[in-house]
């Protein structure tokens, strides 16, 4: 009986160990622009967004990517913490040009006349996939 339960345990054990997911080591998301504009975006971490975070001070900064170029994202360890608290990447591409015309405006100016190109909600499945490439426009 005492050996019935050992390998009991034992499999219990293993199962519990295997079922845990595996730390993420990954430094970067790449952010491909492949069209001849430049584009920016900003990034929200576990919500559904439907609006773009901007600043009420008067200056908001998102990251470019100029045409036909890659930028990439390094967000240190950030991307490791997939498997606790990391769920969901949403990634806003916005019209860059309107962007620099607007930049400096209140919030509200900025969501009126700054376009989302395309949102992205990316999971880790999704993004590995895509080998940590997020490419814009997106291939369908």
């Amino acid at each position: 009986m005492k050996k019935i339960i050992i390998i009991i345990i034992s499999i219990v054990a293993l199962l519990i160990l295997s079922a845990c997911p595996e730390e993420i080591e990954h430094e970067f998301i790449y952010i491909k622009n492949n069209t001849d504009k430049e584009i920016r975006f900003v990034f929200s971490i576990n919500k559904q967004d439907s609006n773009f975070y901007c600043s009420d001070n008067g200056k908001t900064i998102y990251l470019g990517v100029d045409s036909n170029s890659t930028f990439n994202l390094q967000a240190g360890d950030a991307y490791s913490s997939w498997d606790g608290n990391l769920k969901l990447l949403t990634i806003f591409i916005l019209d860059g040009e309107q962007y620099n015309k607007y930049w400096q405006q209140p919030c509200d100016t900025i969501r009126k006349y700054v376009p989302v190109l395309y949102t992205y909600r990316l999971t880790l499945a999704d993004l590995q996939q895509m080998n940590w490439t997020v490419v814009y426009p997106p291939n369908n």
